[in-house]
């Protein structure tokens, strides 16, 4: 998160302290293990806040030719911040798992967050709760009548099976942007894309029901098609198809329901709180000979087949049931697996459309990344007070130009922009 002024470390000691992220019992415990060393479990202790706030006093740049031509030195910096810490040293597990750094050079603070104490929804309500004016509730709800149900169980059905054989033996073809085991310990390299909502709002609207996911999806999947073409010619002649994983939020709304009464009981049956998400498997076929339009409309189509199933519902209570009842190191073999056969992740978080304040410090941009992951491209979207900001982040040592991948994917956006503007003129 970007400050607009010099933070006083003090006073967001004291704005974190009297937040309810310290009554969230997930930030407030350790994970300790019983005397067979067999399971976890969460026990309570005491926070010191000064052991969670890290300060930089001063960041290294590492500029990327895209940056360079931009003049961002401080989008720069943090970037390559971002990027050092996600394969760094991991979080202590001697005290609970997260810790916020301070970029004091840079007016920026980074929340590093271990993924069991919360999901994104979880923790981007969280943050709205403490430092934003309100939270947005929009149903996500949908009725189906009987036909639509029996094609729901098929479609659910059918993805439930590829889902297993992506398990067992299907994998994505090797490309120029795969990854493999090991690959989440190699050094990183992002660069950010950024969108104006607006113009993904306008786009969207002139796509029959389109969502703003569907438009970024078919940016990048633009962006990826040109990119492996120039990088691998050969690999489209073949039909070279990619698969995506889609993080889905299986909760009723984008954001959690009374977050100071969730957070302040974690047996609550009506906590929200945690990782109540999925995934889905998108397939994404690298087609150079399309334009934006066509990628959009034709990923479009299969997510609505995925939306219309079931089966990031069942997939998720499949993956509970083997860690519940089976083992969690055979769930976390099953996903891991999954990573594996699999080319990239895409995740896009909706964050709050007005401005947080952080001890009187307004926020002025938000980013999301996630780490520790085998591929060798991961794509996460956040949008924030009217802005989209795409995290591109690679394996360096085997995409060592992300800033031309992200420079096709606002070439898309271009595209997609005026061919819609020219067909509105029309």
């Amino acid at each position: 998160m970007g400050l607009s002024y010099p933070i006083d470390i003090q006073a967001f000691k004291t704005a974190f302290s009297n937040s309810i992220m310290f009554k969230n019992p997930r930030f407030c415990s350790l994970i300790v293990r019983d005397n067979n060393g067999t399971k976890n479990h969460w026990k309570r202790t005491c926070i010191n806040i000064d052991d969670h706030f890290i300060i930089h006093q001063n960041t290294t740049i590492v500029k990327t030719d895209l940056e360079i031509e931009d003049g961002d030195d401080k989008e720069a910096a943090i970037n390559s911040f971002l990027a050092e810490i996600s394969v760094s040293t991991p979080l202590n597990e001697n005290k609970p798992l997260w810790e916020l750094h301070v970029l004091m050079d840079l007016n920026c603070v980074v929340l590093r967050v271990h993924h069991s104490l919360g999901d994104g929804v979880s923790l981007m309500s969280l943050l709205s709760s403490c430092f934003c004016p309100k939270n947005e509730i929009i149903s996500e709800g949908r009725k189906k009548g009987i036909w639509k149900l029996i094609k729901s169980l098929w479609l659910t059905i059918v993805f439930i099976l590829r889902l297993l054989g992506r398990i067992l033996w299907v994998k994505d073809k090797v490309s120029v942007v795969s990854g493999g085991d090991g690959v989440e310990l190699w050094p990183r390299k992002l660069v950010t894309a950024k969108f104006m909502l607006e113009d993904l709002k306008s786009i969207k609207l002139a796509i029959p029901n389109a969502t703003i996911n569907d438009v970024l999806l078919g940016i990048i999947s633009s962006g990826l098609s040109k990119y492996i073409d120039i990088k691998s010619p050969m690999a489209l002649h073949q039909t070279l198809q990619l698969t995506a994983i889609i993080p889905v939020n299986l909760r009723k709304y984008p954001y959690l329901q009374k977050m100071s009464e969730l957070v302040t009981n974690s047996n609550s049956g009506l906590s929200g709180w945690g990782n109540k998400t999925s995934i889905i498997l998108l397939p994404i076929k690298c087609l150079n000979g399309l334009n934006a339009l066509e990628h959009v409309r034709a990923l479009k189509a299969t997510m609505d087949k995925k939306k219309h199933s079931y089966v990031a519902y069942f997939g998720f209570r499949i993956v509970q049931f083997l860690v519940s009842y089976v083992s969690p190191k055979v769930g976390c073999w099953c996903f891991r697996k999954i990573i594996r056969n699999t080319t990239l992740v895409i995740s896009n978080i909706k964050g709050p459309s007005e401005r947080m304040v952080i001890a009187d410090n307004l926020v002025t941009f938000m980013k999301v990344n996630v780490s520790s992951i085998p591929h060798a491209i991961t794509v996460h979207m956040v949008s924030y007070a009217g802005m989209v900001n795409l995290q591109v982040m690679v394996a360096k040592d085997i995409i060592s130009d992300p800033e031309i991948l992200v420079e096709y994917f606002q070439d898309s956006f271009l595209k997609l922009k005026n061919s819609i503007k020219m067909n509105n003129q029309v």
